[in-house]
């Protein structure tokens, strides 16, 4: 935090963004204002679902890509932490909330050592990233606006084995969120999760799980919820959103144009279809997520993973877990309006608690998933299976 309120940057891209999208002008000027702002980066609207890329190297895992992922970092704007993060979060209640969020606003809800709270986009929108210490470890809560993704981590550096903090670097891969990590400055795409360079690359970060739902969803479920407060030592429109419809899966002026180039396409979704984004070992699943809210359970394998996906309407979210317990491998039915297993009859919540039966009480193990549109998942993992 800054001793004096920083000011927001002369330009960026949420400047134009906002600018443009704020005072409603057309799509062609638009298109054509971005070209020239970003030197070439921008791509023409005709040209807005690029051509699948086939190449060896995107078949490969991404482990084996990193020096390609670091050829393709790209400028996105702002300068290094011209985007400043959240390095000493303050809360509020839910009832001090309810003035600054609406029902419909996007939270990113987080449950971890016993807490409950809430990050709200509109503020993770201005800083894309909270560094946070919950039950004595360090957290980051990290969001990218143009790859409809919020993911949070925890891990350590390589250097000398300490706990990672995030900055924002001011650049994009894949159109994402490039993070650096304040000890030794190395580079970590988001929706990746591993260093791409400096001296942690290849270390993988461990992910934790995020509901991405809305205000009134979460307040309602979790009543004594805390709230990442406006109070960040900065001066932002904090209420709007600068990016506007561009993130928006049915937007207005960007409805399908991605903004920054990709390394590999495909065009079997709309760009910003909404997938749930499940990884187990160098294997990936994208989950529609419209699609699976009739399903709400599925038995899979991600990789040789046993892997259950479970719909909660409570929250609308989607989550995935090892299906194994222990020795046992566990397979999953809704029966009566009820999740039950089928090894041991014993019921489960929505979050993978069970609550009634042998196994009660006992909690399933995520595994790797967060909503993501889908042009992003598929430009990182190109060899992602899909959930049809």
């Amino acid at each position: 935090m800054t001793d004096q309120p920083e000011v927001e940057p002369k330009f960026g891209r949420r400047k134009f963004l906002r600018i443009a999208l704020g005072l409603g002008i057309g799509t062609a000027f638009v298109i054509y204002f971005g070209q020239n702002l970003f030197t070439s980066q921008a791509k023409k609207a005709s040209e807005s679902i690029p051509k699948p890329i086939k190449s060896k190297s995107s078949l490969q895992p991404p482990s084996a890509r990193l020096d390609e992922y670091a050829k393709n970092i790209m400028p996105g704007g702002p300068p290094k932490d011209g985007i400043p993060p959240i390095d000493n979060p303050q809360y509020i209640s839910r009832d001090a909330a309810d003035s600054l969020l609406s029902n419909n606003d996007v939270i990113f809800g987080l449950e971890y050592n016993g807490a409950v709270i809430a990050y709200p986009q509109i503020v993770l929108v201005w800083h894309e990233i909270v560094n946070d210490v919950i039950g004595g470890e360090k957290i980051s809560i990290t969001y990218c606006p143009l790859t409809g993704s919020a993911v949070g981590f925890k891990g350590k550096s390589r250097v000398d084995g300490k706990e990672l903090t995030f900055g924002t670097s001011g650049n994009l891969v894949n159109s994402n969120l490039l993070m650096y990590d304040k000890q030794a400055d190395g580079n970590w795409p988001q929706i990746l999760g591993m260093a791409i360079n400096g001296p942690s690359k290849g270390n993988v970060l461990q992910q934790v799980a995020l509901d991405w739902t809305t205000w009134e969803m979460w307040k309602t479920k979790h009543p004594d919820t805390k709230v990442l407060s406006t109070n960040t030592g900065y001066v932002r429109s904090y209420g709007s959103d600068p990016y506007g419809s561009y993130r928006q899966q049915r937007g207005y002026y960007f409805e399908e144009y991605v903004l920054f180039p990709v390394m590999a396409a495909d065009t079997r979704f709309h760009p910003k279809k909404v997938v749930v984004g499940v990884s187990s070992g160098d294997s990936y699943l994208a989950v529609p997520k419209d699609e699976f809210r009739a399903k709400k359970i599925e038995n899979i394998i991600v990789g040789s993973e046993p892997v259950v996906l479970l719909y909660e309407e409570e929250l609308d979210v989607v989550r995935a877990y090892s299906s194994r317990i222990g020795a046992e491998t566990l397979e999953f039915s809704m029966e009566g309006g009820k999740i039950v297993d089928r090894q041991t009859s014993s019921e489960w919540s929505p979050n993978g608690i069970s609550t009634k039966g042998r196994l009660a009480n006992s909690r399933l193990k995520h595994v790797n998933y967060f909503d993501v549109l889908w042009f992003a998942w598929y430009a990182f993992y190109p060899k992602t299976q899909v959930y049809l």
